[in-house]
Protein backbone atom coordinates (compact mmCIF):
# COMPACT_ATOMS: atom_id res chain seq x y z
CA UNK A 1 0.00 0.00 0.00
CA UNK A 2 1.61 3.35 -0.51
CA UNK A 3 0.73 6.90 1.19
CA UNK A 4 2.02 8.83 -1.71
CA UNK A 5 1.00 8.21 -4.96
CA UNK A 6 2.91 10.64 -6.92
CA UNK A 7 6.61 11.77 -5.93
CA UNK A 8 7.76 9.09 -5.06
CA UNK A 9 9.59 5.72 -6.61
CA UNK A 10 12.65 4.54 -7.70
CA UNK A 11 13.82 4.33 -10.97
CA UNK A 12 13.91 0.72 -10.96
CA UNK A 13 10.62 0.53 -9.98
CA UNK A 14 8.80 2.35 -13.05
CA UNK A 15 10.37 -0.34 -14.97
CA UNK A 16 8.11 -3.32 -13.93
CA UNK A 17 5.57 -5.09 -15.90
CA UNK A 18 2.75 -5.24 -13.51
CA UNK A 19 2.14 -3.64 -9.55
CA UNK A 20 2.83 -7.13 -7.76
CA UNK A 21 2.64 -7.41 -3.85
CA UNK A 22 4.93 -7.72 -1.17
CA UNK A 23 5.74 -9.86 1.03
CA UNK A 24 3.38 -10.60 4.24
CA UNK A 25 4.33 -9.34 6.70
CA UNK A 26 6.44 -5.95 5.99
CA UNK A 27 8.37 -4.19 5.76
CA UNK A 28 8.34 -2.93 3.15
CA UNK A 29 4.50 -2.86 2.60
CA UNK A 30 2.37 -4.29 -0.37
CA UNK A 31 2.74 -2.18 -2.91
CA UNK A 32 -0.77 -2.39 -4.80
CA UNK A 33 -2.39 1.04 -3.74
CA UNK A 34 -0.48 4.23 -5.88
CA UNK A 35 2.53 4.28 -7.46
CA UNK A 36 5.34 1.90 -5.75
CA UNK A 37 6.82 3.55 -2.61
CA UNK A 38 10.45 4.92 -3.78
CA UNK A 39 12.23 8.52 -4.94
CA UNK A 40 12.18 9.24 -8.56
CA UNK A 41 14.34 13.01 -8.94
CA UNK A 42 16.67 10.86 -10.96
CA UNK A 43 14.56 10.83 -13.70
CA UNK A 44 15.30 9.88 -17.65
CA UNK A 45 13.47 10.34 -20.64
CA UNK A 46 13.19 5.79 -20.42
CA UNK A 47 12.40 6.38 -16.67
CA UNK A 48 9.19 8.46 -17.93
CA UNK A 49 7.95 6.57 -20.50
CA UNK A 50 7.33 3.46 -17.69
CA UNK A 51 4.52 4.97 -16.92
CA UNK A 52 2.95 7.59 -19.02
CA UNK A 53 4.46 6.08 -22.81
CA UNK A 54 3.88 2.49 -22.37
CA UNK A 55 0.24 1.77 -21.36
CA UNK A 56 0.96 -2.28 -21.43
CA UNK A 57 3.74 -2.05 -18.66
CA UNK A 58 2.99 0.83 -16.47
CA UNK A 59 2.80 0.09 -12.69
CA UNK A 60 0.36 2.41 -12.38
CA UNK A 61 -2.67 4.29 -14.28
CA UNK A 62 -0.71 7.86 -14.07
CA UNK A 63 -2.26 9.82 -16.90
CA UNK A 64 -2.74 6.93 -19.40
CA UNK A 65 -3.48 8.73 -23.02
CA UNK A 66 -1.39 9.46 -26.25
CA UNK A 67 0.85 11.80 -25.24
CA UNK A 68 1.26 13.84 -28.39
CA UNK A 69 -2.78 14.24 -28.61
CA UNK A 70 -2.81 16.02 -24.72
CA UNK A 71 0.34 18.23 -25.46
CA UNK A 72 -1.19 19.10 -29.09
CA UNK A 73 -4.88 19.80 -27.38
CA UNK A 74 -3.03 22.82 -25.84
CA UNK A 75 -2.46 24.69 -28.55
CA UNK A 76 -4.43 28.13 -28.77
CA UNK A 77 -5.01 27.49 -24.74
CA UNK A 78 -3.31 29.89 -22.66
CA UNK A 79 0.06 29.89 -21.33
CA UNK A 80 0.07 30.06 -17.69
CA UNK A 81 2.22 30.80 -14.75
CA UNK A 82 3.61 27.12 -14.21
CA UNK A 83 3.70 25.85 -17.94
CA UNK A 84 5.84 23.44 -18.78
CA UNK A 85 6.33 24.84 -22.07
CA UNK A 86 9.91 25.92 -22.81
CA UNK A 87 9.33 28.90 -25.51
CA UNK A 88 6.61 31.16 -24.28
CA UNK A 89 8.38 33.55 -25.86
CA UNK A 90 7.79 32.50 -29.13
CA UNK A 91 3.87 33.34 -28.68
CA UNK A 92 2.58 36.49 -30.19
CA UNK A 93 -0.76 36.25 -27.63
CA UNK A 94 -0.15 34.68 -24.90
CA UNK A 95 -1.21 31.13 -26.13
CA UNK A 96 0.44 27.59 -26.89
CA UNK A 97 1.76 27.35 -30.14
CA UNK A 98 3.71 24.86 -32.35
CA UNK A 99 6.55 27.08 -31.96
CA UNK A 100 5.96 27.67 -28.12
CA UNK A 101 7.26 23.78 -27.73
CA UNK A 102 8.88 22.71 -31.03
CA UNK A 103 11.74 24.63 -32.62
CA UNK A 104 12.15 25.22 -35.87
CA UNK A 105 15.34 26.36 -38.28
CA UNK A 106 15.24 27.76 -41.25
CA UNK A 107 17.38 25.96 -44.30
CA UNK A 108 18.82 28.04 -47.18
CA UNK A 109 17.76 26.31 -50.18
CA UNK A 110 18.01 28.08 -53.51
CA UNK A 111 16.05 25.62 -55.32
CA UNK A 112 13.07 26.03 -53.49
CA UNK A 113 10.53 29.23 -54.39
CA UNK A 114 11.30 30.35 -51.23
CA UNK A 115 14.61 30.24 -51.31
CA UNK A 116 14.54 27.74 -48.41
CA UNK A 117 12.41 26.32 -45.71
CA UNK A 118 11.39 25.71 -42.56
CA UNK A 119 12.60 22.64 -40.52
CA UNK A 120 12.02 21.10 -36.97
CA UNK A 121 15.56 21.86 -35.42
CA UNK A 122 15.33 18.12 -34.27
CA UNK A 123 14.35 14.94 -36.64
CA UNK A 124 11.31 13.74 -34.94
CA UNK A 125 12.40 10.27 -35.87
CA UNK A 126 15.02 11.31 -33.07
CA UNK A 127 14.09 9.28 -29.87
CA UNK A 128 15.24 12.98 -27.73
CA UNK A 129 11.97 14.62 -30.24
CA UNK A 130 9.75 13.85 -27.22
CA UNK A 131 12.12 14.07 -23.95
CA UNK A 132 9.83 14.99 -21.85
CA UNK A 133 12.54 16.43 -19.44
CA UNK A 134 13.17 18.64 -22.44
CA UNK A 135 10.05 20.97 -21.03
CA UNK A 136 9.01 18.72 -17.76
CA UNK A 137 12.15 20.19 -15.31
CA UNK A 138 13.56 18.43 -12.46
CA UNK A 139 15.88 19.46 -10.02
CA UNK A 140 18.30 16.56 -10.15
CA UNK A 141 19.29 14.56 -6.73
CA UNK A 142 16.48 16.85 -5.21
CA UNK A 143 13.32 17.26 -6.40
CA UNK A 144 10.89 15.59 -8.56
CA UNK A 145 9.01 17.15 -11.61
CA UNK A 146 6.11 16.02 -10.32
CA UNK A 147 6.18 18.11 -7.27
CA UNK A 148 7.31 21.15 -9.66
CA UNK A 149 4.07 21.29 -10.70
CA UNK A 150 1.63 24.12 -10.43
CA UNK A 151 -0.84 21.69 -8.59
CA UNK A 152 2.06 20.91 -5.83
CA UNK A 153 3.24 24.52 -5.67
CA UNK A 154 -0.14 24.77 -4.71
CA UNK A 155 -0.49 22.60 -2.12
CA UNK A 156 -3.50 20.99 -4.23
CA UNK A 157 -2.11 18.01 -3.46
CA UNK A 158 -5.60 15.81 -3.73
CA UNK A 159 -5.63 16.57 -7.30
CA UNK A 160 -3.03 14.04 -7.89
CA UNK A 161 -3.61 11.77 -4.89
CA UNK A 162 -7.45 11.64 -4.80
CA UNK A 163 -8.30 10.98 -0.86
CA UNK A 164 -5.18 9.08 0.07
CA UNK A 165 -3.64 11.64 1.58
CA UNK A 166 -4.62 15.42 2.27
CA UNK A 167 -3.98 18.87 1.65
CA UNK A 168 -1.42 20.36 3.95
CA UNK A 169 -2.83 23.87 3.79
CA UNK A 170 -6.62 23.50 3.71
CA UNK A 171 -7.02 24.34 7.60
CA UNK A 172 -7.83 20.73 8.98
CA UNK A 173 -8.04 20.54 12.28
CA UNK A 174 -5.00 18.65 13.68
CA UNK A 175 -4.64 17.49 17.40
CA UNK A 176 -2.23 19.26 19.34
CA UNK A 177 -1.87 16.38 21.98
CA UNK A 178 1.09 14.43 22.41
CA UNK A 179 2.53 10.98 21.43
CA UNK A 180 0.12 8.62 23.55
CA UNK A 181 -1.90 5.25 23.23
CA UNK A 182 -4.02 7.14 20.04
CA UNK A 183 -0.98 9.21 18.10
CA UNK A 184 1.21 6.99 16.41
CA UNK A 185 5.23 7.08 16.96
CA UNK A 186 6.58 9.48 14.35
CA UNK A 187 9.85 7.85 12.87
CA UNK A 188 11.72 4.84 13.66
CA UNK A 189 15.00 6.66 15.36
CA UNK A 190 12.53 8.96 17.51
CA UNK A 191 15.01 9.62 20.88
CA UNK A 192 12.54 11.04 23.64
CA UNK A 193 15.66 10.98 25.81
CA UNK A 194 15.65 14.92 25.11
CA UNK A 195 11.78 15.49 25.93
CA UNK A 196 10.38 16.11 29.11
CA UNK A 197 8.13 13.43 28.85
CA UNK A 198 8.98 9.90 28.76
CA UNK A 199 7.39 7.36 27.20
CA UNK A 200 7.22 3.44 27.48
CA UNK A 201 9.02 2.30 25.32
CA UNK A 202 8.24 0.69 21.18
CA UNK A 203 7.01 -2.60 21.28
CA UNK A 204 9.33 -4.52 18.59
CA UNK A 205 7.48 -6.73 16.11
CA UNK A 206 7.79 -8.32 13.09
CA UNK A 207 11.08 -8.55 11.59
CA UNK A 208 12.11 -6.16 14.37
CA UNK A 209 10.13 -3.40 13.66
CA UNK A 210 8.05 -1.81 16.19
CA UNK A 211 4.43 -1.33 16.57
CA UNK A 212 2.76 1.94 16.86
CA UNK A 213 4.47 3.70 14.41
CA UNK A 214 4.70 4.16 10.91
CA UNK A 215 7.88 1.97 10.13
CA UNK A 216 6.14 -1.20 10.94
CA UNK A 217 5.12 -1.00 7.83
CA UNK A 218 6.80 1.51 5.72
CA UNK A 219 10.20 0.69 5.81
CA UNK A 220 13.18 -0.04 3.54
CA UNK A 221 13.62 -3.57 2.41
CA UNK A 222 13.35 -5.85 -0.36
CA UNK A 223 9.95 -6.28 -2.26
CA UNK A 224 10.15 -10.13 -2.47
CA UNK A 225 7.63 -10.42 -4.92
CA UNK A 226 9.05 -7.95 -7.53
CA UNK A 227 12.65 -7.94 -6.15
CA UNK A 228 12.80 -4.32 -6.34
CA UNK A 229 14.52 -2.09 -3.08
CA UNK A 230 11.91 0.27 -1.69
CA UNK A 231 13.34 2.85 0.54
CA UNK A 232 13.10 4.37 3.64
CA UNK A 233 10.29 7.32 4.59
CA UNK A 234 12.90 9.91 5.02
CA UNK A 235 14.19 9.34 2.12
CA UNK A 236 10.57 8.36 0.41
CA UNK A 237 9.07 12.01 1.47
CA UNK A 238 12.43 14.35 1.15
CA UNK A 239 13.10 12.95 -2.17
CA UNK A 240 10.06 14.43 -3.56
CA UNK A 241 12.29 17.90 -3.28
CA UNK A 242 8.38 19.85 -1.77
CA UNK A 243 10.55 22.30 0.77
CA UNK A 244 13.52 21.01 0.29
CA UNK A 245 16.43 23.86 -0.16
CA UNK A 246 17.68 24.59 -3.61
CA UNK A 247 14.60 22.66 -5.07
CA UNK A 248 13.05 25.36 -6.98
CA UNK A 249 9.84 24.39 -4.45
CA UNK A 250 8.49 28.06 -3.53
CA UNK A 251 8.24 25.87 -0.19
CA UNK A 252 10.40 25.49 3.12
CA UNK A 253 10.77 22.75 5.61
CA UNK A 254 7.94 24.41 7.43
CA UNK A 255 5.36 23.48 5.34
CA UNK A 256 5.83 19.97 7.04
CA UNK A 257 7.70 20.21 9.99
CA UNK A 258 7.75 22.85 13.33
CA UNK A 259 10.48 24.15 14.26
CA UNK A 260 10.93 22.58 17.85
CA UNK A 261 10.24 19.24 18.59
CA UNK A 262 8.24 17.20 19.82
CA UNK A 263 5.36 18.41 17.45
CA UNK A 264 6.93 18.03 14.33
CA UNK A 265 7.75 14.74 14.99
CA UNK A 266 3.85 14.00 14.61
CA UNK A 267 1.81 16.83 13.79
CA UNK A 268 3.53 17.68 10.99
CA UNK A 269 2.57 13.94 9.10
CA UNK A 270 -1.17 15.03 9.80
CA UNK A 271 -0.60 17.73 7.80
CA UNK A 272 -0.74 15.16 4.61
CA UNK A 273 -1.66 11.93 6.08
CA UNK A 274 -4.44 13.05 8.26
CA UNK A 275 -7.08 10.27 10.42
CA UNK A 276 -9.71 11.06 7.43
CA UNK A 277 -7.51 9.38 5.14
CA UNK A 278 -5.49 7.28 7.03
CA UNK A 279 -8.60 5.77 8.14
CA UNK A 280 -9.78 4.99 4.46
CA UNK A 281 -7.23 3.02 2.98
CA UNK A 282 -7.93 -0.49 2.78
CA UNK A 283 -6.65 -2.94 -0.45
CA UNK A 284 -9.64 -5.37 -1.88
CA UNK A 285 -6.86 -8.45 -1.34
CA UNK A 286 -9.50 -11.18 -2.17
CA UNK A 287 -11.96 -8.90 -4.28
CA UNK A 288 -15.37 -9.97 -2.65
CA UNK A 289 -15.52 -6.23 -1.05
CA UNK A 290 -14.05 -4.72 1.74
CA UNK A 291 -14.94 -5.30 5.31
CA UNK A 292 -13.35 -2.87 7.93
CA UNK A 293 -11.51 -4.83 10.57
CA UNK A 294 -11.83 -7.69 9.22
CA UNK A 295 -9.30 -7.94 5.96
CA UNK A 296 -5.96 -9.59 6.33
CA UNK A 297 -3.03 -7.98 7.77
CA UNK A 298 -0.69 -5.50 6.24
CA UNK A 299 -2.96 -4.64 3.00
CA UNK A 300 -4.42 -1.27 4.55
CA UNK A 301 -5.10 0.62 7.28
CA UNK A 302 -8.37 -0.79 8.83
CA UNK A 303 -8.12 -4.50 8.29
CA UNK A 304 -7.22 -6.87 11.23
CA UNK A 305 -6.28 -5.47 14.18
CA UNK A 306 -2.96 -6.43 13.87
CA UNK A 307 -3.01 -3.15 11.19
CA UNK A 308 -4.62 -1.57 14.33
CA UNK A 309 -1.46 -2.09 16.11
CA UNK A 310 0.65 -1.31 13.60
CA UNK A 311 -0.35 2.48 13.94
CA UNK A 312 -1.71 2.29 17.96
CA UNK A 313 0.31 -0.28 19.51
CA UNK A 314 2.74 2.34 21.69
CA UNK A 315 1.71 0.66 24.89
CA UNK A 316 1.67 -2.88 25.53
CA UNK A 317 -0.31 -2.88 28.57
CA UNK A 318 -2.98 -5.83 28.96
CA UNK A 319 -5.71 -3.80 28.40
CA UNK A 320 -4.82 -2.40 25.33
CA UNK A 321 -4.11 -5.73 23.96
CA UNK A 322 -7.40 -7.07 24.86
CA UNK A 323 -9.39 -4.20 22.77
CA UNK A 324 -6.91 -4.47 19.97
CA UNK A 325 -7.14 -8.51 20.18
CA UNK A 326 -11.05 -8.22 20.63
CA UNK A 327 -11.36 -8.44 17.20
CA UNK A 328 -13.15 -5.10 16.59
CA UNK A 329 -11.94 -2.78 14.16
CA UNK A 330 -13.02 0.25 12.57
CA UNK A 331 -16.64 1.15 12.16
CA UNK A 332 -18.26 -0.71 9.46
CA UNK A 333 -19.13 2.40 8.23
CA UNK A 334 -15.68 3.50 7.37
CA UNK A 335 -15.76 4.07 3.48
CA UNK A 336 -12.87 3.23 1.83
CA UNK A 337 -10.55 5.18 -0.73
CA UNK A 338 -11.74 3.27 -4.20
CA UNK A 339 -8.32 2.73 -5.93
CA UNK A 340 -7.97 1.79 -9.92
CA UNK A 341 -4.78 0.27 -11.67
CA UNK A 342 -6.42 -0.08 -15.17
CA UNK A 343 -8.70 2.41 -16.99
CA UNK A 344 -10.41 1.51 -20.32
CA UNK A 345 -12.53 3.08 -23.13
CA UNK A 346 -14.68 1.05 -25.62
CA UNK A 347 -16.71 2.31 -28.56
CA UNK A 348 -16.70 3.11 -31.83
CA UNK A 349 -13.78 5.84 -33.03
CA UNK A 350 -11.53 4.87 -30.47
CA UNK A 351 -8.00 4.92 -30.64
CA UNK A 352 -6.48 3.19 -28.08
CA UNK A 353 -3.16 2.61 -26.54
CA UNK A 354 -2.30 -1.69 -25.20
CA UNK A 355 -3.07 -3.15 -21.86
CA UNK A 356 -6.69 -1.72 -21.96
CA UNK A 357 -5.20 1.85 -21.01
CA UNK A 358 -6.82 4.11 -24.18
CA UNK A 359 -6.76 7.15 -25.58
CA UNK A 360 -9.86 8.40 -26.73
CA UNK A 361 -11.20 10.02 -29.78
CA UNK A 362 -14.73 11.38 -31.04
CA UNK A 363 -15.68 10.10 -33.94
CA UNK A 364 -18.73 12.63 -34.88
CA UNK A 365 -21.68 13.39 -32.65
CA UNK A 366 -23.63 10.82 -30.95
CA UNK A 367 -21.34 8.02 -31.08
CA UNK A 368 -21.10 6.10 -27.37
CA UNK A 369 -17.96 6.03 -25.45
CA UNK A 370 -17.88 3.59 -22.19
CA UNK A 371 -14.88 4.09 -19.42
CA UNK A 372 -14.01 0.99 -17.53
CA UNK A 373 -12.06 0.71 -14.40
CA UNK A 374 -10.61 -2.09 -13.03
CA UNK A 375 -9.31 -1.44 -9.25
CA UNK A 376 -10.22 -2.08 -5.37
CA UNK A 377 -13.05 -0.61 -2.97
CA UNK A 378 -15.68 0.69 -5.96
CA UNK A 379 -18.25 -0.36 -3.43
CA UNK A 380 -18.46 0.24 0.07
CA UNK A 381 -21.78 -0.62 2.28
CA UNK A 382 -22.09 1.72 5.35
CA UNK A 383 -24.21 1.88 8.79
CA UNK A 384 -26.88 4.26 9.15
CA UNK A 385 -30.24 4.76 11.10
CA UNK A 386 -32.47 3.14 8.73
CA UNK A 387 -30.08 0.35 7.93
CA UNK A 388 -26.82 -0.96 5.60
CA UNK A 389 -26.64 1.83 2.69
CA UNK A 390 -24.18 0.75 0.24
CA UNK A 391 -22.36 3.28 -1.82
CA UNK A 392 -21.28 2.88 -5.35
CA UNK A 393 -18.84 5.15 -6.27
CA UNK A 394 -19.47 7.71 -9.34
CA UNK A 395 -16.89 8.77 -12.43
CA UNK A 396 -16.11 12.35 -12.45
CA UNK A 397 -14.12 14.63 -15.43
CA UNK A 398 -12.99 17.74 -15.04
CA UNK A 399 -11.86 20.14 -17.92
CA UNK A 400 -9.18 22.27 -18.06
CA UNK A 401 -10.97 25.20 -17.02
CA UNK A 402 -11.91 23.06 -13.98
CA UNK A 403 -15.56 22.24 -14.51
CA UNK A 404 -16.37 19.37 -13.35
CA UNK A 405 -19.20 16.72 -14.32
CA UNK A 406 -20.23 13.87 -12.45
CA UNK A 407 -21.37 10.54 -13.94
CA UNK A 408 -23.25 6.73 -12.45
CA UNK A 409 -21.84 4.08 -12.91
CA UNK A 410 -23.85 1.58 -15.20
CA UNK A 411 -22.42 -1.60 -13.83
CA UNK A 412 -20.17 -1.85 -10.33
CA UNK A 413 -18.75 -4.56 -8.65
CA UNK A 414 -16.22 -4.09 -5.65
CA UNK A 415 -13.41 -4.38 -8.16
CA UNK A 416 -14.62 -3.47 -11.69
CA UNK A 417 -16.72 -0.61 -12.76
CA UNK A 418 -18.78 0.91 -16.09
CA UNK A 419 -20.06 4.13 -17.32
CA UNK A 420 -21.31 5.53 -20.41
CA UNK A 421 -20.20 8.82 -21.27
CA UNK A 422 -22.20 11.35 -22.51
CA UNK A 423 -22.75 11.71 -26.56
CA UNK A 424 -21.96 15.50 -26.39
CA UNK A 425 -18.52 15.19 -24.56
CA UNK A 426 -16.22 18.28 -25.90
CA UNK A 427 -12.75 17.34 -27.61
CA UNK A 428 -10.16 18.03 -24.87
CA UNK A 429 -8.07 16.71 -21.93
CA UNK A 430 -9.78 15.38 -18.79
CA UNK A 431 -8.34 14.74 -15.14
CA UNK A 432 -10.78 11.70 -14.22
CA UNK A 433 -11.90 10.20 -10.99
CA UNK A 434 -13.65 8.22 -8.83
CA UNK A 435 -15.99 9.50 -6.21
CA UNK A 436 -17.77 7.61 -3.38
CA UNK A 437 -19.18 9.20 -0.82
CA UNK A 438 -16.18 12.46 0.52
CA UNK A 439 -13.26 10.23 -0.72
CA UNK A 440 -11.98 10.25 -3.98
CA UNK A 441 -9.58 8.12 -6.03
CA UNK A 442 -6.32 9.12 -7.23
CA UNK A 443 -6.31 10.61 -10.51
CA UNK A 444 -5.33 10.05 -14.05
CA UNK A 445 -6.31 11.15 -17.35
CA UNK A 446 -8.88 11.17 -20.55
CA UNK A 447 -8.02 12.39 -24.06
CA UNK A 448 -10.77 13.07 -26.85
CA UNK A 449 -9.56 14.41 -29.57
CA UNK A 450 -11.09 16.58 -32.09
CA UNK A 451 -12.11 15.21 -35.31
CA UNK A 452 -11.05 17.14 -38.76
CA UNK A 453 -14.47 17.93 -40.36
CA UNK A 454 -14.81 20.09 -43.56
CA UNK A 455 -17.45 21.61 -43.45
CA UNK A 456 -17.31 24.07 -46.99
CA UNK A 457 -15.10 25.51 -49.53
CA UNK A 458 -14.72 28.12 -51.36
CA UNK A 459 -12.23 28.72 -54.52
CA UNK A 460 -11.27 32.33 -56.02
CA UNK A 461 -8.60 32.61 -58.50
CA UNK A 462 -6.73 29.31 -56.79
CA UNK A 463 -7.17 30.82 -53.58
CA UNK A 464 -8.71 28.13 -50.85
CA UNK A 465 -10.98 28.97 -48.09
CA UNK A 466 -11.85 25.93 -46.13
CA UNK A 467 -14.01 26.28 -43.42
CA UNK A 468 -14.83 23.68 -40.60
CA UNK A 469 -13.47 22.70 -37.47
CA UNK A 470 -10.66 20.06 -35.88
CA UNK A 471 -7.41 21.79 -37.84
CA UNK A 472 -5.60 22.78 -34.56
CA UNK A 473 -2.63 24.59 -35.40
CA UNK A 474 0.07 24.95 -38.51
CA UNK A 475 3.56 24.52 -38.30
CA UNK A 476 5.07 25.59 -41.90
CA UNK A 477 7.95 22.81 -41.67
CA UNK A 478 9.26 19.46 -42.96
CA UNK A 479 7.60 16.63 -41.66
CA UNK A 480 5.32 18.71 -39.64
CA UNK A 481 2.23 16.49 -40.13
CA UNK A 482 0.20 19.63 -40.80
CA UNK A 483 -0.67 20.82 -44.69
CA UNK A 484 -3.09 21.47 -47.18
CA UNK A 485 -2.56 19.57 -50.96
CA UNK A 486 -3.78 18.80 -53.92
CA UNK A 487 -4.78 15.00 -53.91
CA UNK A 488 -3.99 14.68 -57.54
CA UNK A 489 -0.42 16.45 -57.46
CA UNK A 490 -0.29 16.21 -54.09
CA UNK A 491 1.51 19.48 -54.38
CA UNK A 492 1.54 21.72 -51.15
CA UNK A 493 -0.82 24.51 -51.20
CA UNK A 494 1.19 27.29 -49.84
CA UNK A 495 -0.72 28.39 -46.43
CA UNK A 496 -1.99 32.42 -45.55
CA UNK A 497 -3.88 31.64 -42.82
CA UNK A 498 -4.82 28.66 -40.48
CA UNK A 499 -7.17 28.60 -37.72
CA UNK A 500 -9.08 26.13 -35.63
CA UNK A 501 -11.87 26.39 -38.38
CA UNK A 502 -10.65 28.18 -41.87
CA UNK A 503 -7.49 27.53 -43.48
CA UNK A 504 -7.21 29.99 -46.61
CA UNK A 505 -3.95 29.02 -48.75
CA UNK A 506 -2.71 29.66 -52.28
CA UNK A 507 -3.03 26.21 -54.30
CA UNK A 508 -2.88 27.68 -57.56
CA UNK A 509 -4.66 28.54 -60.90
CA UNK A 510 -4.38 24.82 -61.83
CA UNK A 511 -5.79 23.57 -58.78
CA UNK A 512 -7.37 20.35 -58.99
CA UNK A 513 -10.75 19.38 -58.15
CA UNK A 514 -9.73 17.86 -54.34
CA UNK A 515 -7.71 18.93 -51.76
CA UNK A 516 -6.54 17.82 -48.85
CA UNK A 517 -6.21 18.74 -44.90
CA UNK A 518 -4.19 17.13 -42.73
CA UNK A 519 -4.31 18.35 -38.99
CA UNK A 520 -2.41 17.15 -35.59
CA UNK A 521 -5.27 15.11 -34.89
CA UNK A 522 -6.61 13.27 -38.30
CA UNK A 523 -7.15 14.46 -42.03
CA UNK A 524 -10.51 15.18 -44.41
CA UNK A 525 -10.63 15.65 -48.01
CA UNK A 526 -12.85 17.85 -50.22
CA UNK A 527 -13.93 18.20 -53.66
CA UNK A 528 -13.27 21.97 -54.48
CA UNK A 529 -14.53 24.44 -57.33
CA UNK A 530 -11.44 25.53 -58.79
CA UNK A 531 -12.30 23.40 -61.62
CA UNK A 532 -15.49 23.86 -61.77
CA UNK A 533 -16.41 21.27 -59.82
CA UNK A 534 -18.75 20.48 -57.21
CA UNK A 535 -18.06 20.98 -53.57
CA UNK A 536 -20.74 19.32 -51.93
CA UNK A 537 -18.87 15.72 -52.09
CA UNK A 538 -17.27 16.81 -48.32
CA UNK A 539 -14.94 13.93 -46.67
CA UNK A 540 -13.65 13.26 -43.36
CA UNK A 541 -11.68 11.27 -41.49
CA UNK A 542 -8.84 9.44 -43.73
CA UNK A 543 -10.54 10.41 -46.81
CA UNK A 544 -11.25 8.72 -50.12
CA UNK A 545 -10.00 9.54 -53.78
CA UNK A 546 -9.67 7.85 -57.24
CA UNK A 547 -6.27 6.35 -56.94
CA UNK A 548 -6.06 2.51 -56.16
CA UNK A 549 -7.15 1.12 -52.62
CA UNK A 550 -3.15 0.20 -51.70
CA UNK A 551 -2.36 3.58 -53.04
CA UNK A 552 -4.86 5.48 -50.67
CA UNK A 553 -3.82 3.41 -47.42
CA UNK A 554 -0.32 3.91 -47.95
CA UNK A 555 -0.98 7.70 -48.42
CA UNK A 556 -3.20 7.57 -45.20
CA UNK A 557 -0.42 5.75 -43.04
CA UNK A 558 2.17 8.04 -44.26
CA UNK A 559 0.48 10.95 -43.03
CA UNK A 560 -0.98 9.64 -39.95
CA UNK A 561 2.59 8.40 -38.25
CA UNK A 562 4.10 11.65 -39.34
CA UNK A 563 1.19 13.77 -37.80
CA UNK A 564 2.04 11.98 -34.50
CA UNK A 565 5.84 11.93 -33.99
Amino acid sequence: MKTLLQGSMLPLMLLINTVVSASVPPPPVNQNIGIPDGVFNDMTVEICLGCHGDPENAPAPVNPGYLPDRHHLWVNEPIGSYSASPYPDKSANGTHTCTTCHLVDWVDDPSSPDGGYFKFAQNPTDPGFRNCLNCHTQTPGIASVHHLTQKAQETKCHLCHGSLIDDPTDNRHIPDYEISLITPWPGDNYDTSSQSNQYDPPVAAYNGRRKGNCAHCHYSGTDEASGKVIPDNFNTHHGTGVGQPNSGSVHTCTLCHDLTPPNHTIRGCERCHGISSLHNIEFDHKGDGITPGKEEPFWGHIGSPANCRGCHGNFAGAGVEAILQSGEGPSSGTNVVPTFDSVGMRGRGMRGGRGGMWSATTAGAGEPRTLTFTGSGFTSTLDSPNGPVELVANVVLIDKAGNSREFEASAATPTFLEVRLPDDLAPGSYDVYLAKGRVRSPVSNLVITPEVIIDDVDCDNGTITVNGSGFSGYLNAIDSGTRIFDTASLDNCTVTAWTNARIIADCGSDTAETIKVEGVFGSATADTACSGASNSNLTTGSGTDSRPRWWTIWNWWSSWSWSRR
